[in-house]
């Protein structure tokens, strides 16, 4: 993970560590929280590989898919969540799309929760991923370029952070945002290696029990 990146990281950990002081209100007394929603999934970085003869920028697209989680809490403060996210994004290889891959991180995060009150919960934590990546399925341009019909993926592992807010409606129902960072590589069966750090930010209902 690069300094930039780091800095910013533990500026929202600072910020909110100072704001969780202020808050007085009574704390919520639910334990357990599953939600669901869309996620945008932004891909923050690329590399070059060698497909064919062309070597050349690879990427993935930024594309929406679907997110579902579940949080069980420990105490006001402490909480483990882990959340699936599916999306299907395209390939772009030297800026032309070529094909399409699956991209589904399942995710484990300890959330601290600075702020619990009853109607506001700001929470943020380390997060450990297993990435599936789907096999990269060719289109024609793709074909022409690899001379196949798809390029085989290998799964990854990998670091992120998080962070997330959820606004309560009455006792046991939330509406719930968040923005999540994974450390993480798209790993070709060939060997080569691309760099994805995608940036997912999600928005949901949540119901809490």
């Amino acid at each position: 993970m690069s300094r930039n990146r780091i800095g910013i990281l533990v500026g929202c950990i600072a910020v909110a560590a100072a704001i969780g002081p202020a808050a007085h209100a009574e704390a919520q007394d639910t334990h357990f929280k599953i939600y669901f929603g869309p996620a945008y999934v932004a891909p923050m970085s690329d590399s070059n590989v060698t497909l064919g003869s062309l070597d050349e920028t690879i990427e993935a697209e930024d594309q929406v898919g679907w997110n579902l989680g579940i949080e069980g809490r420990f105490n006001p403060w402490i909480g483990l969540e882990l959340d699936y996210v599916n999306a299907n994004q395209d390939v772009s290889f030297a800026g032309s799309t070529i094909g399409d891959t699956t991209f589904s991180p399942l995710t484990a995060t300890f959330n601290i929760h600075v702020v619990h009150t009853k109607v506001v919960d700001f929470y943020l934590g380390p997060s450990y991923s297993y990435v599936n990546w789907g096999d990269v399925h060719l289109n024609t341009n793709g074909g022409t370029v690899t001379g196949s019909s798809e390029i085989g993926t290998d799964s990854a592992t990998c670091w992120g952070a998080s962070l997330g807010l959820d606004i309560g409606i009455g006792k046991h129902f939330a509406i719930q945002g968040g923005l999540k960072y994974l450390d993480v590589n798209l790993e070709l069966a060939n060997g080569q290696s691309v760099n994805v750090d995608p940036l997912m930010a999600r928005l949901g209902v949540a119901f809490r029990f």
